[in-house]
């Protein structure tokens, strides 16, 4: 009968312990949540994020031009260019 016991106490310590466990990994959980949620705002106030001006946004909708050297050189201001043609 002894061995019996033995038995049902190391089940006792087992689901005991399995209790414990998934205690633990619950609270691991919720951490890991608190912690991604202050994350989330870490970088969100550490990099604002804009919306973008009119100006902005006519750009980013255009179609793109292609210009020529001469004229990419005009805009940056550079008008005295000299090039090969």
């Amino acid at each position: 009968m002894l061995f019996i016991r033995d038995i049902n106490a190391n089940q006792n310590i087992i689901h005991k312990g399995l209790n414990m466990s998934v205690e633990v990994l619950k609270d691991i959980r919720k951490e890991l949540k608190e912690l991604r949620l202050l994350y989330k705002e870490l970088v969100e106030k550490l990099i604002p994020s804009e919306q973008p001006t009119p100006e902005e946004r006519k750009a980013i909708e255009e179609k793109d031009q292609i210009v020529n050297e001469k004229e990419l050189m005009k805009t940056l201001g550079k008008a005295h260019v000299h090039h090969k043609d």
